[in-house]
């Protein structure tokens, strides 16, 4: 028998081998361990069950600091520590996610062990629920107590089952009389662990079609997509299809054959609160064989969903992207719905981009990967086009007829009083009104929170900044606050300029309110119109998904006339009835200082666009800007993707940025900004050194302060290497990680495939 295990405890680099206890024998590959550690106890995860121990923890009072690597003798064995015997205890992943956990490992150059930890969510102790059951449900049953005989009554009437709390709930005052019936044996009261099913205490939606009759083009992607399943062939299909035109219903559809196939489905969305309304769709199809994995759940939920795929109860796991490590066994199908969104890419800890290791997880499980997209990333789409990748198009909308009028607002050719608002055109306004006349609905995107961006000095100038982020505070009017959007710093607003009361002016200037965010064109809808219903969505207004579905519901109902949003409203929302989107401002974010700037640009406007006009009405969609001829928003205007990824592909090129290259973002950073440029230069020559002698084709820019100098307090500088070869980055990376000073003092990043070059 086995008497030793490898275990990985995070953050620790190398696994620690550690003895079986006799009551623990059944510990095995993916369980969660409690272990001890120098003077503590902490928690680890089971990677091997061996006879010999391979990683020897020296018996210190303190974690250790060296592991020995050679065969170990048989005194050596007697000083092992045990696995600590704990209710905490017990399997939490499959034996085959684990060569998946390593590859991910590699690839980001992160220890295997905070890869685990990133990817399981935390334990939770197994609810339990009361139970009364009739022993003998053919029982002639008789007694003086009228209550008694209606309980028994009740019991024979549901199958001899019910809830305790069910029970109490209906007859008041019948606990004693369920003792007395338990002393009698006529029932029993049993404790029962909640079942996965009662997770979705809701029906599923009414408003979710229950059937649909798809297109030819549907169906010739459906086609290939199920062919590559049924052959366990793994291939990746760009599904390029405008907004509109039924992606959903592909991956239904999809789904649905492979679970025929008896295989299981993971289904990868961007944003937490985009999994609702696809999991209504799905279960309206599909039932309730599907188990829900994101943050935004409470323990015991992500707990019990993921349980539920670890017992192989539910076959459908759909999430955000810890959904990608789902613990399903014969994966039939993966999807990434929405696969250019940049919110794939996890921005802390382990810094992951799920729709990639979906790709390399379909890979591992021979099985195919969609990627959907009305607006695929420019990486994709060039590997579609490379032929990396194979290319499904839907070209024409699912439901409706008529195409979309988009118009070009220019607000320089307005005067500030003709302005009805501050924000609202002459030309939106009037829009506005014809769709609350006909008593149909409007979206209306502005891609920033709060009521002002910042404010400012009249007199010097200066803006209020945040003093631990290089960054302005943005003025919240509801809470009459000012909230740092990055480090979460909230304080309340001034009246005179302190820049002005610290240079010693004796009448220092006041704060006027500059720029505008949702909270302020909310104010402004509400002011011009009354009596029309106006919603807000935006992270401000939805603290919880059940806040984000009684927001939506008021919509789909008909009850809110206008939404105002950030880009919560411009991805997944199939609303026939809502027939004009306006776009405040959509020079919002165009001059961002990173090379995706105007891809991110056009991708937002061309998906909220989408929103308008997808029943039988036709839509209208309004873009005011200042700039109406940049690129993003031309080709939004001409409804051509393929032209804007002609104009910004040969810019990439140019310029040497993905998709023609690969790289490594070096961010260190430190409460004492002159360590900084000395930290990134010793590393830059140790970069230097290694591709010199390997002979590695890497290029390194930097370094250099950071476009976010400050965050969080931390001063921050970074540096970039750029490379055509994966293999090169990775061997800079690994050799860097392996020779890097420590310095208790700096933190470092090692970005793989950054998404933010902030």
């Amino acid at each position: 028998m086995k008497q030793f295990v490898d275990v990985v405890i995070p953050p620790l680099l190398e696994p620690l081998s550690y003895k079986i206890p006799d009551d623990s024998a059944h510990v095995d590959v993916g369980h969660r361990v409690t272990v001890p550690l120098g003077r503590r106890k902490t928690t680890g995860y089971v990677i091997s069950k061996l006879d010999q121990p391979s990683f020897v923890q020296k018996q210190t009072n303190s974690a250790p600091t060296q592991l020995s690597l050679h065969e170990p003798t048989e005194v050596e064995h007697a000083g092992i520590k045990s696995i600590e015997t704990s209710s905490d205890n017990g399997r939490c992943f499959i034996p085959e996610q684990l060569d998946f956990f390593k590859k991910v490992a590699s690839y980001y150059g992160s220890p295997l062990s905070n890869v685990i930890d990133a990817a399981i969510p935390s334990a939770v102790p197994d609810k339990k629920r009361k139970i009364v059951k009739l022993l003998d449900p053919n029982i002639e049953f008789t007694s003086k107590s009228k209550k008694a005989i209606a309980l028994v009554d009740e019991l024979k009437s549901n199958d001899g089952l019910l809830a305790y709390e069910d029970i109490t709930r209906k007859f008041k005052g019948i606990s004693p009389i369920i003792k007395k019936l338990s002393i009698q044996q006529v029932i029993s009261i049993e404790e029962l662990p909640l079942l996965n099913s009662e997770m979705f205490s809701d029906k599923a939606a009414a408003w979710a079609p229950k059937s649909v009759e798809l297109t030819d083009q549907q169906q010739n992607s459906l086609a290939e997509i199920t062919d590559s399943a049924k052959a366990d062939n793994f291939k990746t299909f760009l599904l390029h299809g405008i907004t509109g035109s039924g992606k959903t219903e592909v991956y239904i559809e999809a789904a649905s054959k492979v679970l025929a196939l008896g295989k299981s489905v993971i289904i990868v969305v961007p944003e937490i609160a985009l999994t609702p309304q696809l999991i209504d769709r799905f279960r309206v199809r599909l039932g309730d064989n599907i188990a829900t994995l994101h943050s935004g759940l409470s323990k015991r939920v992500r707990w019990d969903s993921w349980t539920a795929l670890l017992d192989g109860r539910c076959k459908i796991a759909i999430g955000a992207r810890s959904a990608i490590f789902a613990p399903l066994i014969d994966v039939g199908l993966i999807i990434v719905d929405e696969e250019h969104d940049s919110s794939y890419k996890q921005s802390d800890g382990l810094r992951y981009n799920a729709r990639d290791m979906a790709i390399l997880k379909g890979q591992m499980s021979n099985c195919p990967v969609v990627l959907g997209s009305a607006t695929p990333s420019l990486e994709s789409y060039y590997s579609a086009r490379s032929s990396k990748f194979s290319l499904t198009t839907l070209d024409s909308r699912y439901a409706s007829t008529t195409p979309l009028n988009v118009e070009i607002v220019d607000l320089r050719s307005f005067k500030p009083w003709e302005m009805p608002s501050q924000n609202i055109s002459p030309i939106l306004l009037s829009a506005v009104e014809n769709a609350v006349a006909k008593r149909e609905q409007v979206f209306l995107l502005y891609n920033r929170r709060g009521f002002a961006s910042f404010l400012q000095c009249f007199k010097c100038g200066n803006s209020v900044q945040c003093p631990n982020c290089s960054v302005t505070f943005t003025y919240h009017h509801f809470k009459n606050s000012l909230v740092c959007h990055y480090c979460g710093l909230t304080t309340s607003p001034i009246e005179y300029c302190t820049s002005c009361v610290e240079a010693g002016d004796k009448e220092p200037g006041t704060l006027t309110k500059k720029g505008s965010g949702t909270e302020k064109i909310f104010e402004e809808i509400c002011d011009l119109f009354p009596d029309a219903k106006v919603d807000r969505l935006d992270r401000d207004t939805v603290g919880t998904i059940d806040s984000y579905k009684d927001i939506l519901n008021r919509v789909r109902s008909g009850e809110t006339s206008i939404l105002v949003g950030t880009q919560m409203i411009a991805k997944g929302h199939d609303l026939p009835n809502v027939t004009l989107v306006g776009v405040i401002d959509c020079d919002v974010g165009l001059h961002m200082p990173d090379f995706r700037a105007a891809e991110r640009g056009f991708q937002l406007l061309t998906q909220v666009a989408g929103r308008a006009g997808r029943g039988k009405k036709p839509g209208t969609v309004i873009l005011q800007t200042r700039i109406p001829h940049h690129p993003s928003i031309k080709k939004t205007v001409e409804d051509d993707y393929i032209g804007f990824a002609k104009i910004e592909l040969s810019q990439r090129q140019k310029l040497e940025y993905p998709p023609f290259v690969r790289l490594l973002r070096i961010v260190a950073s430190s409460e004492d900004v002159s360590l900084l440029s000395p930290f990134l230069e010793s590393l830059k020559e140790k970069a230097k050194h290694i591709i010199g002698i390997r002979k590695l084709d890497v290029k390194l820019l930097g370094p250099s302060p950071a476009p976010l100098q400050k965050l969080k307090s931390l001063w921050r500088w970074h540096m970039l290497l750029k490379s055509k070869s994966s293999v090169a980055i990775h061997s800079v990376l690994n050799y860097l990680q392996s020779n890097c000073a420590r310095d208790k003092k700096i933190r470092v990043i090692f970005d793989v495939d950054p998404q933010d070059m902030l």
